[in-house]
């Protein structure tokens, strides 16, 4: 009579059979990325690699989850040990070679300087938050090293033609102070045609402060408010609110380190990250700030830097980033957390415009690839107006990717974009200038 025993699986078998079973969720993984709420749309070669290898674990753990596999394959293992190790090497060193002569960069870089950046003597960081330094940036420009519409800078060190002082005559303007980052600050327009600057053009009689700044959060808009709406004394105040503040507000306000390398060139790289988890992590170290210009995050110890120098392993490594990143959409920690910081930002700057007696109008943002399906950031920056009883513009309907966007990567609006925005603002503005209030003021 067979025994119970016998007839059952031994532990060997169902550690293969779950090996086959990790594998096919693995694969399922790959399949469905695309699925994941903010995964971007199409195939990368880390999330192909991701359904290959988990679907060579499930080949595995299939063939040989039946003891009679097993056996002849360790039977035939034995007989051609070494030259099973000689074939394994050599395939290693052809993939290697193929994988660098197709031009498959590093998952590190392999040199890394001792001294990478100079801190750039054009930039500061204080109660305002950051901003440039108006002489600095004067001498920088004059001698040629910085040559873009950032030479159009106030005395405060902002992307204004005006200097930030009390006017005599500011009792009978309508007063705007504007905040945000590098849209506000007029990203990628042309002299004269951001949407800051279309605001002034169509209602010149209009006393604008412009505070936006490249890189700039919430919480530098809180700092910027609570330094110049004493001075202003705005009736409004304008927040550019673009998706990656969700990031930026994760972050100190002076997370980015300005810098100059040794060819001279101008260089702003973040000196802090916010992991899956959503913890926030200091790279104080040159090597660390020479990591993350090219991408990555420092390695963790020297084995990890051995293995991201190789062609294999920085596959293996950016198989492994996209499983984590898919991981961290899917239980949703990482976004909660950006979420939580973010309505915080919120919270205190509605409070700070409600001290001030100034009506604040928040102006979303969206990406290029919002027009085509709202993200989750955008669908979440809409629930927490809603939910803050924030007055905002929603514009998502009036762009076009095509023409009110530049062109890619360049993130930012034309001066088509700007244009357009500038108007729906103007128009609303002379709708608060009659009642009071932005309730009749839509998209």
């Amino acid at each position: 009579m067979t025994s119970f025993r016998a007839s059952g699986k031994s532990a060997t078998d169902r550690v293969f059979s779950l090996l086959s079973i990790l594998g096919a969720v693995i694969a399922v993984f790959g399949l469905a990325f695309d699925l994941v709420p903010g995964a971007s749309p199409g195939f990368s070669i880390p999330q192909l690699l991701m359904i290959v290898s988990g679907l060579v674990l499930a080949g595995f753990g299939l063939a040989l989850g039946k003891r009679q596999r097993r056996a002849r394959a360790i039977a035939s293992t034995r007989r051609n040990f070494r030259a099973g190790l000689a074939l394994i090497g050599v395939t290693l060193l052809a993939l290697e070679i193929v994988l660098s002569v197709g031009g498959l960069p590093t998952y590190f870089p392999r040199d890394v300087p001792e001294q990478f950046l100079s801190p750039a003597p054009w930039w500061t960081c204080d109660e305002a938050g950051c901003h440039y330094v108006y002489e600095e940036m004067v001498t920088a420009c004059d001698r040629g090293e910085v040559t873009d519409f950032r030479c159009i800078v106030n005395k405060q060190g902002f992307h204004d033609t005006q200097d930030f002082v009390p006017a005599s005559d500011k009792a009978d303007r309508l007063r705007i102070l504007s905040l945000g980052d590098s849209f506000a600050f007029g990203g990628s327009a042309d002299v004269g045609k951001s949407y800051i600057e279309t605001i002034e053009r169509h209602i010149p009689q209009a006393l604008v402060w412009n505070t936006g700044i490249p890189g700039a959060g919430t919480n530098q808009a809180l700092m910027s408010f609570n330094v110049y709406a004493p001075i202003l004394k705005p009736q409004v105040t304008i927040l550019g609110f673009y998706m990656n503040d969700f990031d930026d507000n994760m972050m100190p306000v002076d997370s980015y380190f300005m810098g100059v390398n040794a060819a001279g060139k101008n260089l702003s790289i973040r000196q802090y990250q916010v992991d899956l988890q959503g913890n926030l992590l200091k790279l104080d170290q040159q090597s660390d700030l020479y990591h993350r210009y090219h991408r990555v995050d420092p390695p963790v110890n020297d084995i990890h830097r051995l293995v991201g120098t190789t062609r294999l392993g920085s596959l293996g490594l950016r198989v492994l980033d996209a499983a984590r990143q898919m991981l961290s959409k899917a239980d949703g920690i990482r976004l909660s957390r950006l979420v939580y910081v973010t309505r915080e930002h919120l919270i205190a700057l509605r409070g700070a415009a409600a001290q001030r007696d100034t009506q604040l109008l928040v102006l979303l943002i969206p990406r290029r690839e919002d027009l085509s399906g709202m993200g989750t950031l955008y669908q979440n920056a809409l629930r927490l107006m809603d939910e803050l009883r924030i007055p905002y513009l929603d514009p998502i309907d009036v762009l076009d990717s095509e023409t009110d966007y530049a062109a890619p990567p360049d993130v930012h609006w034309s001066n088509s974009g700007h244009q357009k925005i500038g108007e729906i603002l103007t128009h609303c503005l002379q709708l608060f200038q009659t009642h009071g209030d932005f309730e009749r003021c839509a998209v």
